[in-house]
């Protein structure tokens, strides 16, 4: 399988990267050198972001009637449909994410393009309000050029989406991939050229921090949409908010898992395996710290550590493999320094799995103490597993991580664990489960603590990209 080269996309034409710094990307497999590419100069940064400016200014694409704007995401969607595999494949080997998964994901970007166009049909760009006769309208209007920086754990999904509500809002776009993963955004990018979008309403930058702070820093840009880590967060919402630049930002989570006195052993460990190995436990939602009822820890552990033993650790391009490599090399160091600090803390480590000799594989590792410390955001395949004694000790426990995007609760009692849930600071906390999907077709959760800026709803993602404006014939009575 060949690789695309990753170029700046400017006024629907890519273009070689002009900067003298270059990237290397390696198969996560193997840790086999694939590609050196080249970064986007800052002239280039400069040229999108300009791009995008004027195309806002021109109204071309804010001031476009929504069912045109419609009519290019659904041709979008199409071309979509043609490259999925593709995209899988790419992803595959860019994240280490088994193409098992990436196939899954890949599918059902045509549907999330689809969806953001049917809730902006919902919305509607305007519409009259109650004003006891008065014309007055209630209007979203796009905020402007919006930057995407975008991560590398599901580059295509998270590229998709947050592209999709932005266009379909009437904002211009410029991403930037994580410099990790930049393959996808580039067959991403031909889709949407090929659909028929205006010039300078999306551009595409390749680079990393130093790209990213120039993006973050621009005045031309209007909004930010981050999905990464909590110090990247940190440093983009600083670099921004000179500017007042809308924010949102989907961080990193040690999320909570409580496990009741009554709850089902054999389950919850089906259930904490299938959450904190998903997407090679690169997964930003993914359960981090258990803290299960003290006579439950030792079942609970053997039944872990058995469901560890089904995995099958392969390949990512292999389609029998459940559970492949990390995603870089400095994936990898920086988690396994992260479980010796924690066994230099006095926790015990269970690593079961046997990882080839080559590649960044690390096995789903466990931590267990009776007071296990995560030393700062941990992001793989680590679980700490802690005793407490109650129900309250356990929240405590639980919110003493900070707040995060999600939190679980394991009871055969669903009555008390939504009790128990409600007390958790989480943006979503689910209840015998640790699936990756919503639970339902309008959920939606802000982000809680040092998770981030703003939620990850549809409704909500789509009411990011565009401000409320109310336009009309003012009262008449000058007195008030």
């Amino acid at each position: 399988m060949g690789t695309p080269v990753p170029r700046t996309w400017l006024a629907g034409a890519p273009r070689a990267g002009g900067a003298t710094t270059t990237h290397d990307l390696h198969d996560p497999n193997t840790g086999e050198v694939l590609q050196t590419y080249a970064f986007s100069s800052d002239a280039q940064v400069d040229d999108v972001l300009a791009a995008a400016s004027a195309a806002h200014a021109s109204g071309v694409w804010a001031e476009a009637d929504p069912a045109e704007r419609a009519a290019v995401l659904t041709a979008f969607a199409t071309r979509l449909e043609g490259v999925a595999d593709r995209i899988a494949e790419l992803d595959a080997l860019n994240s280490g994410v088994p193409v098992r998964f990436t196939r899954m994901f890949a599918r059902s970007l045509p549907d999330t393009v689809r969806r953001a166009v049917e809730l902006a049909q919902e919305q509607a760009a305007r519409r009259w309000l109650e004003a006891d006769g008065r014309s007055v309208q209630l209007r979203h209007v796009p905020w402007g050029p919006t930057a995407l920086l975008l991560p590398w754990n599901a580059p295509a999904a998270v590229l998709v989406k947050s592209l999709a509500y932005a266009l379909v809002a009437g904002a211009p776009v410029v991403a930037k991939p994580s410099p990790e993963s930049p393959w996808s955004a580039e067959v991403v990018a031909g889709a949407l050229t090929s659909a028929g979008v205006p010039d300078g309403v999306f551009g595409l930058v390749h680079g990393g921090a130093h790209v990213g702070g120039l993006i973050a820093a621009d005045p031309r840009v209007r909004a930010v949409s981050l999905t990464g880590s909590t110090a990247t967060g940190r440093s983009v919402a600083a670099t921004a908010g000179g500017n007042l630049t809308r924010l949102r930002l989907e961080l990193g989570s040690n999320n909570p898992a409580v496990v009741l006195a009554d709850a089902d052993v054999p389950a919850t460990a089906r259930a904490l395996v299938a959450g904190f190995t998903k997407l090679n436990g690169q997964w930003c939602e993914a359960p981090r710290a258990v803290f299960a009822e003290s006579r439950l820890v030792e079942p609970l552990v053997e039944a872990v550590v058995a469901e560890i033993g089904r995995i099958a650790m392969g390949p990512s391009t292999s389609g029998d493999t459940t559970f492949g490599p990390l995603a870089f090399a400095g994936r990898k160091a920086a988690l396994e320094d992260q479980i010796e600090r924690m066994v230099a803390g006095g926790a015990r480590r269970l690593a079961p799995l046997t990882t080839p000799p080559r590649g960044w594989f690390l096995s789903p590792t466990l931590l267990l103490g009776d007071d296990v410390r995560l030393p700062g955001e941990v992001f793989g395949p680590v679980l700490a597993i802690s005793p407490v004694p109650d129900d309250r000790q356990a929240v405590a426990a639980a919110n003493a991580l900070g707040g995060g995007l999600a939190g679980y609760v394991f009871t055969g009692d669903e009555e008390r664990g939504m009790q128990v849930g409600a007390r958790i600071v989480a943006g979503e906390v689910k209840l015998n489960g640790t699936s990756l999907l919503d639970m339902a077709r309008d959920s939606a959760q802000s982000f809680f603590g040092g998770s981030g800026l703003g939620g990850h709803g549809d409704r909500d993602v789509l009411e990011f990209y565009a401000g409320k404006q109310v336009l009309g014939a003012d009262l008449l009575d000058p007195a008030i």
